[in-house]
């Protein structure tokens, strides 16, 4: 009987490590298996989540079933039964939760998780073939278990993932060959994006401006990384595409050159340079090295788009472009080479002038109205950008600005869903996480007519030290455009000083822990005549 318990303890331990190695796989993935920022995330939440109370579990019921067992050993093996069944009923809302962005087994993740359930099977056999019929073989089945819980975020961060390493490098390899083989079959005119945020609106507007001279292909989604990257390659580039538009993700210097390196851009855009991220790089200075490396790639017959109004923008413009210089802004700057005017909404939509100085596309200055679909006055700064690229490669100004008119906003990001039956609209700006766009979007809800204006928002990440601040001034600007505001988790508790210091009252503010709470809240308050602004959608790690 004390062998059949310490089995079905190991059993227990296993369906346990498998849930947590489930809930540490989601966080690796989603932190691009960078082992650093798991072990952080671990460091803030694991231990409170999962961890303990799951080892805690474990142990003090391995150690009552060997108690139990000691005198009675069928009372052993029940309670340890009850303790599968426990390990399995947590397992299962850990595996069920509700998830922004689930899990996806790949052959990596697959290979990762597999591993890890192997070699924790493995020691815990090791442990009850030891152990034999000894009256407490099945307490130390549980301490063994409750230790691999414990140091589950090293076994798969560290151990793991470095004995799967060739395996992946190999992997990589292969697919990299690939894509380089394919886009030296298809010598599409290369535009690579990067940039504090704005980067994918871009794309969308540049991919759409550069179809005017044929098929082009834009990465799909958020496929930023060089991976992510040399998939797209692999799977969506034709022999048809003229031009490949590339979003360029960085976390540290030289992401971007190794991108770079691997598409060799002929014209890159840097949007922004800001705090995004900035608890990744460190430093505003270190951002503009690594966002600059764009800049370094661009050949002398390249193409060069950035922002006049932008101090780092512009020095790398100014020190970094070999190529052709183009700087655009939002407003009429003197080392602007096109910018906008007249801007405002109508008729859901962002109406501007763009002007074009003269000798840029012409002797003369030029001008054009955009009718654009995208919201907000930051996307006015990407549609300009798309439109010097344009201009760079020969388009005439007013196919540009046609062109323009037809981007669809990316989803969610300030996309509006109108609910005409319930007579409320929703703008969804979740995949926004940047102070700059943060406060465009509450420039649409203050814009947009409406009988009642609602904020919905977990606040922003990944700030470094200036989260806390920009989450307050969140707060401060948010207080004179919402009406009410639903504020999530414990950066909602910084909109929410803010919003409080700005004047707002205590009843128009609903604060809640989760995600899936406060949207049942905003169900329960929307009425007909609302506009709904979701700003940022936090990932599962930040949840």
């Amino acid at each position: 009987m004390t062998v059949l318990t310490s089995v079905l303890i190991a059993v227990a331990a296993l369906v346990a490590l498998g849930t947590a190695s489930h809930m540490l796989l989601h966080v690796f993935q989603q932190e691009h298996y960078e082992a650093r920022r798991l072990y952080l995330w671990v460091s803030q939440a694991y231990g409170v989540r999962l961890a303990l109370p799951e080892a805690g579990l474990l142990f003090v019921g391995a150690l009552a079933s060997a108690l139990a067992g000691g005198s009675e050993p069928a009372l052993g093996v029940i309670l340890a039964i009850v303790l599968v069944a426990l390990t399995a009923r947590y397992a299962q809302r850990v595996w069920t939760r509700e998830q922004i962005k689930p899990l996806v087994f790949t052959p990596r993740a697959r290979r990762l998780f597999g591993l890890q359930l192997a070699l924790g099977a493995l020691l815990l056999a090791i442990v009850v073939a030891l152990g034999g019929s000894g009256e407490f073989a099945p307490a130390a089945t549980g301490a063994v278990g409750a230790l691999l819980l414990l140091l589950a975020p090293w076994l798969l961060g560290g151990v793991v993932n470095r004995l799967l390493r060739p395996v992946q490098q190999a992997d990589n390899r292969r697919f990299v060959r690939r894509a380089e083989q394919r886009l030296r079959e298809v010598r599409p005119l290369v535009v690579g994006i990067t940039g504090s945020y704005g980067k994918t609106t871009t794309k969308a507007c540049v991919a759409a401006v550069l179809d005017l001279l044929g098929p082009s292909y834009p990465t799909p989604a958020s496929f930023n990384s060089q991976l992510g990257v040399v998939r797209a390659i692999n799977e969506g580039l034709q022999p048809t595409h003229q031009s490949f538009v590339v979003e360029m993700g960085a976390y540290r210097r030289g992401d971007v050159q190794d991108l770079c390196d691997l598409v060799h851009p002929r014209a890159g855009v840097l949007t922004a340079i800001g705090p995004a991220h900035l608890e990744r790089f460190g430093s505003l200075d270190v951002t503009e090295q690594a966002k600059g490396e764009l800049a370094d790639a661009i050949p002398a017959e390249g193409l060069f788009v950035t922002r006049a109004d932008d101090e780092r923008c512009l020095r790398v413009a100014r020190t970094r472009a070999a190529g052709r210089v183009l700087l655009f802004a939002p407003a009429p700057h003197p080392e602007a080479d096109l910018w906008a005017e007249g801007i405002r909404l109508q008729d859901g939509r962002s109406i501007f002038t763009v002007v074009v100085r003269a000798g840029v596309a012409g002797d003369d200055e030029q001008r054009a109205e955009v009718r654009a679909r995208l919201l907000g006055e930051h996307n006015v700064a990407n549609l300009l950008a798309a439109a010097a690229v344009g201009l760079g490669e020969g388009l005439a100004l007013a196919d540009v600005a046609r062109a323009l008119g037809k981007v669809p906003p990316p989803d969610h990001r300030l996309a509006p869903i109108v609910n005409r039956a319930a007579g409320v609209v929703v703008i969804d700006d979740s995949y926004n996480a940047n102070p700059e766009g943060a406060a465009a979007a509450l420039g649409v809800l203050r814009d947009h007519p409406a009988t009642r204006r609602l904020l919905v928002t977990p606040g922003m990440v990944e700030l470094g030290e200036r989260e806390r601040e920009e989450n307050r001034r969140l707060g401060e600007l948010a207080a004179a455009v919402a009406d009410v505001a639903v504020l999530i988790g414990p950066r909602g508790e910084d909109v929410r000083a803010g919003m409080l210091a700005a004047g707002a009252r205590e009843e128009q503010l609903h604060h809640f822990p989760d995600g899936p709470s406060a949207h049942a809240k905003v169900a329960e308050l929307t009425r007909a005549g609302d506009v709904v602004l979701f700003e940022n959608d936090l990932p599962d790690v930040y949840a």
